[in-house]
This record gives structure tokens, sequence and C-alpha cells, in this order.
């Protein structure tokens, strides 16, 4: 009987035991309790040495939890994700999970299928009042929006899809880092794969030349130049002359993933993304 009671005492105490994932975000919500700054309250050289030592801890957790990156080339150990612990920075709320640089300007974001579960859902949570710029809960369906590039990974731009890159066995496009609507080169590869219980986000410049598409650039030009006229006619235009240029940016980007097909460098992208797919493999 002593033995029984001791064994289901061992299975209890083993269903609730916490998992490193789940001690992580415990640190990291403590943390970020620390740091939520109250209104009108500077960053003083105080809370931000306390906040990267806090990042530092975090960042010991998150190499037990990753571990080495498996992949050639990769450093031994990677950098915590998160840029920041400080309440208002966008830094805070990326996707929690290890950066690894490797040579030509390229990195892979290295996180578990746990932890990324959660962050979607916190996510879904932050965005709720404005849908625009979430993404769904679903794995597969996330990664297949632009949105997912952009808040899960540190970057100063938003990452703008400009076209779909063939690959099997993971997720790849083309994208634009850039603060606002309007024609510019995509220049960055972004490929994501999944591999038993780890996602993989890489991030690489395109070896190939992208160039901009002339026909595809001047849906951007019409609409502009016509947008420019009605604000020119009075301030009640503004809506509609702000309208006509996000519909002209979706529009642009859309013949751009359509004709770039047949451009001479779009094989090398899709090599390259196909490379990166099987190099975590």
């Amino acid at each position: 009987m002593k033995a029984l009671c001791a064994l289901l005492l061992l299975v209890s105490t083993a269903a609730f035991a916490s998992s490193p994932e789940d001690d992580y975000i415990a640190s990291r919500d403590k943390y970020r309790t620390q740091f939520k700054l109250k209104d009108n309250e500077q960053v003083t050289a105080a809370i931000s040495k306390a906040e990267e030592q806090a990042r530092a801890a975090l960042e010991k957790q998150m190499q037990a939890i990753i571990g080495a990156s498996g992949i050639k080339g990769a450093p031994a150990r990677g950098k915590l994700n998160l840029d920041s612990l400080i309440s208002g920075d966008m830094g805070s709320i990326v996707l929690d999970g290890l950066v690894f640089k490797l040579s030509g300007d390229q990195q892979v974001l290295v996180t578990t299928r746990p932890l990324l579960t959660r962050w979607l859902t916190e996510q879904r949570e932050i965005w709720k009042k404005s849908p625009e710029n979430g993404f769904p809960a679903d794995i597969d369906a996330a990664l297949r929006t632009e949105n997912f590039y952009t808040q899960a990974l540190s970057n100063d731009a938003n990452g703008t899809r400009y076209a779909d890159i063939p690959v099997t066995g993971g997720v790849a496009m083309l994208i634009a880092r850039r603060q606002d609507i309007g024609p510019s080169v995509p220049r960055e590869l972004t490929v994501a794969v999944t591999k038993a219980e780890r996602l993989y986000v890489w991030s690489a410049p395109a070896n190939a030349k992208v160039v901009a598409i002339p026909q595809c650039s001047a849906i951007w030009t019409a609409a502009a130049r016509n947008a420019n006229a009605l604000n020119k006619n009075g301030e009640d235009n503004f809506k509609a002359a702000e309208k006509m240029q996000t519909e002209a940016d979706a529009a642009m980007r859309s013949c751009y993933d359509e004709r770039v097909k047949s451009q001479p460098f779009f094989s090398a992208l899709v090599k390259q993304a196909r490379e990166l797919v099987e190099r975590v493999k």
C-alpha cells in the first residue's frame, strides 16, 4: 500500500512538474513586470543595467532549452532574440528563441514548438484590436503571412512580401524591409522550416541581383500621381488618396509576385531558398 501511494505521488508530481519552457516563460514574465514603466517614467542607467542583466539570465535559460542549432557553420551558442524587456519596446515582444549569426549577414532563429505556440497565442491577444497586424494561431498558416516575419524577428522595419518562393518542406518568400508603402526592391529571403519540435527561421540577403520590375512600379507611379491630385483638391480627399495608395501598393506587389517568375534572377532565388531548407533537414 505504501509503495502504491509513493508511486501515485511520483506520477502526480511528474504530471505537474514544469518544463524548461514553463520556467523560461515564468522568468520572462516576471522581468516584464519588473520593467513595466510607469507613465512618463524614463529609462535610467540603473534600469538599463538591470534589464541587460535580466536578458543575460534569460539567455542562459534559453541556451539550455535550445542548445546547439545543428547547422553547419553556426556558432556554438546563440543569442537571445529578445532585444528588450522594457514595456513599450517592440523588441520585447518578438519570438522567444535563439539567433545564430552566420557568414554573409545571414542569421537563423531557432525556437521550440511549445514556445512558438505560446507566442502565437500572445500575439493574438496583443493585436486583437488591430487584427490586420496579426496572424492566425495555426502554425502553418502563420508562417505563410508576412506579418509573422515582421513580428517574430527583431528589426526596425516591416517585412513586406513581394513574392513567394517555391520550396518543399518549408515556406519561403522574398521580402523588402521598409518603413512605409511604396516602391522598394526586395533583397531579403526568409525561409521557415519546422523539424520535429523545432522551428527554424532563416533571414538571408538574396544572392542574386534582384531588380525592380518596371510594369509593377508603374502601378504605384500612376496611383501616386492620382493621389497627389486628390490631395490638392482639399483635405476631405485625404482618406480617399490614402486608400488609393494602399491598394496600389498591394497591386504592385501582386504584379511583382506574378512577373518575377520570368525574371532571369528568379531561378537563383529558388536555388538559394531550397539550399537553406536543406541545411536543417
